[in-house]
């Protein structure tokens, strides 16, 4: 049977009695609930579902689409890696969460996409209490009922620790610490320059893995003086570059160093190394680790930080280090900060740029560097804002008036139709036109679900392939749909 639709607020199992089947999963008790969720215990799970009718529950539980609040601190099983704990809001099909690091977890609704029936967790996976389909621990279909993979659920992790969970999962991200490095020596120095590291994160969804470093040298350069080494191969890891001058003459030489990993929705990043060689003797100057750094980023939205490093060669440590800002003409002022981490060498300038306020297009800058006694340097700074994600104006879709309506090829997003659906008076869905099945472009069936033309698949207003579909696939993509009750618009990402 399905959960009970008068029972909107908490399930929980307050016995003392071990959570069976579960491996990894503790008991939640009423101190863990959360204001904007309910926390579900396993045993509380399966016995509410589960009850073996053939015919499954009289409607499919909708996916959770409108993401909501969870603090992992609060929840036991969450306290240490591996831990999985069950919780819902409202009607929406309840969600396992599962931390798989210091910072990553995943999650996956519990309607099992047959039926809809609420599948029960096992250590090593899920299985169907209803027609017996069986998942892996990806929920990924293994064995018994044909159906699709459990439906993967969106888990951010917020920057105050809290967890934003439902809606489709965004694709892994990767970020750097560093987006370039600066090493100096002399030709007399007894031992090559100190390593340095760059530390690598997810800022995205899911699991960023397979992290690959490819090194390139400037043109008509010597090569092979930079080797660099990753800590794991799945964010988040560490990357430790060393640099080593052996017979290099004075001068200056460049490379870069391409981190990217499959999946990965921010493209390859890369960390530009720089290694200065100069003769014993040399007078002193400023070294900066970067001439340019080209910032990008979303509308009303804030970069993450860039860092270029500034030392001294030659000369010992340089004193009275500053940083003056100079926009561009006719361009937008007081979109860039920066911030200098001391006024000696070696430093550390931090910048950031925040484009709230700022329509897109690209805005410049030019930041100099300066110390006592020696010639400045100069960054040049470039902030390009760029329009975020599909932006669906209401009124020009009659449909999406009333809840339950359903509008079709609204716009596209990254060359992908796009179709909304109105959940309730204060939220929409959004999905891929695309069917999974062989990617044929599907349509919008009485204003109320989706045919594939090709081979037939249905779904339903919520993306879910139906049982009844002719051809057996997955459900259709989620998007990710942001939304202030009231406005006129509503944005698809």
């Amino acid at each position: 049977m399905t959960l009970p639709h008068d029972r909107a607020s908490l399930l929980l199992d307050t016995s003392d009695s071990p959570v069976g089947g579960c491996a990894g999963c503790g008991r939640v008790d009423r101190r863990q609930f959360l204001a904007s969720a309910s926390v579900l215990s396993l045993g509380a799970l399966v016995t509410a579902c589960g009850d073996g009718v053939i015919g499954g529950p009289e409607t499919i539980p909708p996916f959770p689409d409108e993401p909501f609040i969870v603090d992992p601190r609060q929840v036991t099983a969450l306290q240490t890696v591996g831990g999985r704990t069950v919780v819902q809001r409202g009607l929406s099909a309840p969600v396992l969460v599962e931390r798989r690091a210091t910072a990553q977890y995943r999650a996956w609704s519990l309607s099992c996409p047959h039926r809809g029936t609420i599948v029960t967790v096992e250590p090593g996976g899920f299985r169907c209490p209803n027609h017996g389909a069986v998942f892996d621990a990806d929920g990924v279909w293994l064995s018994g009922q044909g159906t699709a993979d459990l439906a993967a659920v969106g888990v951010r992790l917020n920057a105050d620790g809290t967890l934003l969970v439902g809606g489709a999962p965004l694709p892994p991200a990767l970020t750097v610490s560093a987006a370039s490095l600066a090493f100096t020596t002399t030709t007399t120095a007894a031992a090559d320059p100190a390593a340095q590291t760059v530390t690598i994160s997810n800022t995205g969804g899911g699991v960023l893995t397979s992290l690959t470093a490819d090194v390139a040298y400037a043109a008509n350069q010597p090569t092979g003086w930079l080797t660099v080494q990753l800590s794991a191969a799945t964010a988040p890891a560490t990357l430790t570059l060393s640099a080593r001058r052996g017979t290099l003459p004075a001068g200056t030489y460049s490379a870069s160093v391409t981190l990217n990993a499959p999946g990965n929705s921010s493209g390859a990043r890369s960390v530009a190394v720089v290694l200065v060689v100069q003769s014993a003797g040399s007078p002193a100057s400023l070294v900066l680790s970067a001439a340019t750094v080209a910032l990008s980023l979303p509308v009303g939205s804030q970069s993450d930080l860039q860092v270029v490093q500034v030392s001294a060669a030659g000369g010992g440590a340089l004193t009275g280090l500053s940083a003056q800002i100079a926009y561009g003409p006719g361009s937008a002022t007081g979109w860039l900060t920066v911030a200098l981490s001391a006024t000696t060498t070696p430093a550390v300038v931090t910048l950031r740029g925040t484009a709230t306020g700022l329509a897109a297009g690209t805005y410049t800058a030019q930041v100099t560097i300066s110390a006592t006694g020696v010639s400045s340097r100069t960054l040049t700074v470039s902030l390009t804002i760029t329009p975020l994600g599909l932006v669906v104006t209401l009124s020009a879709w009659p449909a999406l008036a009333n809840v339950g309506g359903v509008a079709g090829s609204v716009g596209t997003l990254n060359t992908t139709p796009v179709a909304v659906v109105r959940t309730s008076a204060t939220s929409f869905s959004a999905f891929s036109m695309i069917c999974p099945h062989a990617g044929t472009r599907i349509n919008v069936v009485n204003g109320a679900s989706f045919r594939c033309p090709n081979h037939g698949a249905l779904f339903d207003s919520a993306g879910n392939n139906l049982p009844s579909s002719p051809q057996r696939t997955s459900n259709l993509t989620r998007l990710t749909v942001t939304y202030t009750p009231g406005a006129s618009t509503l944005l698809v990402s």
